[in-house]
């Protein structure tokens, strides 16, 4: 229905479910209509509504009869008796909803704003029931009387999501063209219309038509397109090339090398020639990587790197290009041709950063170590970083008192920073799992609770059980926006140290004390599963 009215925002929460994103349009009554109303009727229908609002609709559906009985002649009465019908299908009562609601609607009041709407709700609702072949009907019926308004939209959506359920592609790639093609996308229809054309240039990748897929696609999508093809929740090229390629079925590889090779003749003709300007020059390289990017996922080493040797020559041996090179190297486990790469940067310091890090990629961590060492001198003003960064690499290899030395290192040299180097050397004797050393390395850290959990972890870790709990229940009293979290820790480990009716009784007292939390819910599930006990949240024992 196209019914406005400002009380009427209480349709919102039954189209919210039942028309996603149509609720505005189809659940409101104009104002125009809604000043047609006598004062009585506008007293009684907002009656009505509050209760729709508030989701009480046994109540909501009694106050819309009443209306209907005392104004059955008012301009309110169609937009009365859909709301009426809408209150059936929340209180699961389908078919009264549509024989004796929505058909009302278009029985008695054939040419109001609801009556289209009402007919739309037909198909929605037999299809919510599982009666796909009235809903068919119901929507193919709504296409042809209304094809102009949005109701004839959200069945088209409809009929498509029907046809790919039952594998009815032929269908579905029907409607999804309608939607793509010949629907005027101003106003409400524009947002139905753009999964739409999603979902047919996917299917067009799949089917290896890259031209195809690339036209739908672009029916929406105009600025920084590349983007779109490539997203998975829009065009979706690259994956869809992962999966082709991937296959045994040879007839099906060859549906991605079409693709490739169609998509990535589209990008080059679209790159800008032109490249004096910086922002054309920045929109020809993403083009140009976003070719390399298909022939990647489309599995042709040999054509990525065709491309990426055809960038340097379009954009000389800069940085980036560079960095792709030596990426696909790194892909083909040449490290060494890598690192020859990134000692070509312009930008020294980057090019030994990436060398550092392919040391670390290769699980060479000494030879990382020695890499951010000399990075330290030099560059010098950001040494913390590398040293930083050389602990980490140590990290990586299982040495952690050689990251420590470095750790304390900085705290000597970059004294502003030094309780951040305490912190990690905390971290760092936790991850070795030297638990006692740890416990003594937070205690000189500032990061509560932070500190106070690992310490407890620890703790569990050496079954000192009441010492961990004396720290969670700590963070419990000094911070309330962490007991909940802490006092489900109490349980587990009270459960760790054999202490079962404790351990319960926590478990119950989180589901007491916060019930809205996400540990309550852990809490009440794990109570069920492992114990057997059901409660509400809130504190008090479900009745058998």
């Amino acid at each position: 229905m196209a019914a406005r009215s400002k009380v009427a925002a209480a349709g919102m929460v039954f189209l919210a479910a039942v028309v996603p994103l149509a609720a505005g349009p189809l659940d409101e009554m104009s104002l125009e209509r809604w000043a047609k109303l006598r004062e009585a009727e506008r007293y009684q229908l907002n009656i009505a509504e509050k209760y729709y609002r508030e989701q009480q609709w046994k109540v909501a559906v009694t106050e819309y009869e009443k209306f209907l009985t005392l104004y059955e002649k008012s301009e309110g009465a169609p937009y009365a008796q859909l709301k009426w019908s809408n209150c059936q299908v929340q209180l699961r009562k389908h078919n009264t909803a549509i024989k004796d609601g929505y058909k009302s609607v278009i029985d008695y009041w054939p040419d109001s704003p609801e009556a289209v709407v009402a007919a739309y709700l037909i198909g929605k609702t037999s299809r919510d029931m599982g009666e796909l072949k009235a809903a068919r009907k119901a929507y193919e019926t709504v296409v042809a009387k209304y094809p102009r308004h949005l109701v004839a939209v959200l069945a088209r959506t409809d009929l498509a999501e029907i046809a790919r359920s039952e594998n009815d592609m032929d269908r579905c790639v029907a409607l999804w063209k309608e939607l793509t093609y010949e629907v005027d996308r101003k106003g409400d229809a524009g947002p139905y219309c753009v999964p739409a054309s999603q979902e047919l240039a996917r299917f067009y990748f799949h089917s290896g038509d890259f031209a195809e897929g690339q036209k739908a696609l672009a029916t929406s999508f105009k600025d920084n397109f590349p983007y779109y093809l490539r997203e998975h929740h829009h065009g979706r090229l690259l994956h869809i090339l992962g999966e082709l390629s991937a296959s045994m079925d040879e007839k099906v590889k060859q549906r991605g090398i079409r693709l490739a090779d169609a998509a990535v003749a589209w990008l080059r003709s679209q790159a800008p020639t032109d490249l004096k300007e910086e922002n054309s020059r920045t929109r020809a390289r993403q083009y140009w990587t976003f070719m390399g990017e298909v022939q990647q996922a489309a599995r042709r080493p040999d054509k990525q790197r065709e491309i990426y040797d055809q960038m340097l020559q379009v954009f000389g041996p800069e940085d980036q290009v560079l960095g792709l090179i030596a990426q696909w190297h790194k892909d083909q486990k040449k490290w060494d041709e890598a690192r020859k790469i990134y000692f070509r940067f312009t930008n020294a310091v980057e090019g030994q950063s990436q060398i550092a890090y392919s040391y670390r990629e290769e699980r060479k961590y000494d030879q990382a170590v020695d890499t951010y060492r000399k990075l330290a001198l030099q560059d010098a003003k950001e040494s913390a970083k590398w040293l930083a960064l050389a602990a980490y690499s140590y990290r990586e290899a299982g040495k952690p008192d050689q990251a420590i030395t470095v750790y304390r290192e900085l705290i000597g040299s970059d004294v502003k920073n030094a309780p951040a180097y305490h912190w990690e050397i905390a971290m760092t004797l936790y991850h070795a799992g030297r638990w006692k050393e740890a416990i003594a390395a937070f205690r000189g850290t500032e990061r509560f609770p932070e500190n106070y959990q690992h310490m407890a972890m620890c703790n569990r870790q050496l079954k000192q059980y009441d010492e961990a709990i004396l720290l969670y229940r700590q963070i419990v009293a000094a911070k309330p926006e962490w007991a909940s979290w802490a006092l489900l820790q109490v349980g587990y480990t009270q459960e760790e140290a054999g202490k079962k009716e404790p351990a319960i009784k926590t478990f119950q007292q989180v589901c007491d004390r916060f019930p809205k939390s996400a540990e309550a819910s852990t809490a009440h599930v794990h109570l069920n599963n492992k114990y057997k006990i059901n409660v509400t949240l809130g504190g008090a024992k479900d009745d058998p």
